[in-house]
């Protein structure tokens, strides 16, 4: 198999949660996401997103964006799933990572502080000795702290 961003990494600790997409949305499988103020679906950012509310990974493409809000459903990992995301920048193993433009993930160097915490990252498919990411790199996270 090869790794894809948004494919689960393990077979246990899954879970899959469904919500409504924001209006003028469009979300791509692997990438993370985040929940608007009023529950909606949409790419997480440095920004965009509330721990409160949780955040997660598409493992699926959905196109709202010629939609209105609710429009469309998406399914999304979250929890303590292991799934494949994009990495963003560098990422040394066993790092908590944050969501980063277009919904990729870096490394988030102020975990628990300023930032909304992803997950860890835990290294690379087929890896026996976990290495670190590069920009672009199709990563193990386990969403969730």
């Amino acid at each position: 198999m090869v790794a894809s961003a948004g494919a689960f990494a393990r077979s246990t600790d899954i879970t899959v949660q469904q919500f409504k997409v924001k209006a003028s949305t469009s979300i791509t499988i692997g990438q993370a996401v985040a929940l608007d103020s009023s529950g909606h679906a949409e790419v997480a950012t440095a920004s965009a997103g509330d721990v409160s509310k949780g955040l997660f990974c598409a493992i699926e493409t959905v196109d709202n964006s010629s939609g209105s809000a609710g429009d469309k459903n998406i399914r999304c990992a979250g929890g303590n799933s292991f799934v494949y995301m994009t990495a963003g920048g560098a990422i040394k193993v066993g790092e908590t990572c944050k969501a980063t433009a277009g919904g990729k993930i870096v490394a988030d160097t102020t975990a628990l502080g300023a930032n909304v915490v992803l997950g860890r990252y835990f290294g690379k498919e087929n890896e026996t000795v976990p290495s670190d990411a590069t920009t672009n790199d199709v990563v193990i996270v386990r969403l969730g702290l």
